[in-house]
């Protein structure tokens, strides 16, 4: 079920907690304690630096746009909130469990700087298979064209997503609007071109691409995210 809270300001800008594209689970701030062996990651998908506030403490300070970040936690129930310009959201509840991270979102929602956990706990990896789900999570690029390849699927004619493909947050978590699509043990190769500008640049010439193996029941969400600059890039988590 998708959860999100937000703040009516116009203008106001979240994102990403400094981490390595296509990571498939993000640097982490270092703890103390080892009972901190959960974590809250944060994907900045707006447009300005954002703070994130767990628990009414700030854990992590001017989130670039466009990037992500794990901050370490102990397993339980917290309060995520997300600040821009001065500006606080309501509390997002979350449920944090040992070895795992929640996956929260900062989104633009309107005018306001909205949360929205991207966690889709439906979606159950039978053995023998494997998911791939793609999140539209750059807000400046328009729409884009997502193309794949997959373990039974591995030459073309390649397989689109959906069309057309835009950044929308008031549906970013539902699983019927953005489904994890599920295929056979091995690799998947996933390509994206905002469009129409790089339409004619085809399947060798993405200029956003990432390729990742997956054994029988693993998952993964690719993230399109605004790039530094300019442009599209990827980010893959659990």
């Amino acid at each position: 079920m998708q959860h999100r809270v937000a703040v009516a300001v116009a203008g106001l800008a979240l994102f990403g907690l400094g981490c390595a594209k296509k990571d498939a689970t993000g640097p982490q701030k270092e703890g103390t304690s080892p009972q901190l062996n959960a974590g809250v990651r944060v994907v900045n998908a707006y447009s300005q630096a954002v703070d994130v506030l767990v628990d009414g403490a700030v854990a992590v300070a001017s989130v670039a746009p466009g990037s992500l970040d794990t901050v370490l936690q102990s397993a339980g129930n917290h309060t995520v909130a997300l600040r821009a310009a001065g500006v606080t959201t309501s509390g997002l509840q979350v449920k944090t469990a040992e070895g795992s991270v929640v996956t929260v979102a900062a989104l633009r929602w309107g005018a306001a700087l909205a949360a929205s956990t991207l966690d889709d706990t439906n979606a159950v990896v039978p053995s023998g298979a494997t998911k791939v789900r793609v999140l539209h999570l750059a807000p400046n690029a328009g729409e884009i064209q997502v193309a794949r390849t997959q373990p039974d699927w591995l030459s073309p004619p390649l397989i689109g997503w959906k069309i057309p493909f835009l950044y929308d947050s008031v549906h970013i978590g539902d699983p019927l609007a953005n489904p994890f699509y599920q295929s056979t043990v091995g690799p998947w190769d996933v390509r994206v071109w905002r469009t129409p500008s790089e339409d004619a640049l085809g399947w060798d010439g993405a200029t956003a691409r990432v390729s990742f193996t997956l054994a029988s029941g693993e998952k993964r969400t690719v993230l399109v995210l605004d790039k530094p600059g300019g442009g599209i890039e990827l980010s893959v988590i659990d």
